[in-house]
């Protein structure tokens, strides 16, 4: 596929997501998509998935210096051969 095609979808995707939370303010109208207020569904899922994140985030941060102590030891070696 098009890098252009690519693009235009991501963009259309990025549009679609920004209306879907744009409905639910008062100047778009009734300030809910099928039934449910987009911001508290938003909110529900931060707060349902910020946890997950850190662990994430600290698994990646101690595995990168983990790599980094790795990488240190073996140029220490070959500096002492």
């Amino acid at each position: 596929m098009n890098s252009a095609v690519k693009m235009i979808i991501g963009l259309l995707i990025l549009f679609a997501g920004i209306y879907w939370y744009a409905v639910s303010t008062p100047w778009f109208g009734n300030g809910s998509v099928f039934g449910v207020n987009t911001w508290s569904a938003l909110k529900t899922v931060f707060f349902g998935t910020f946890g997950a994140f850190l662990a994430f985030l600290g698994f990646l941060i101690a595995w990168i210096e983990y790599e980094d102590m790795k990488w240190e030891a073996r140029e220490r070696a070959e500096k002492k051969k």
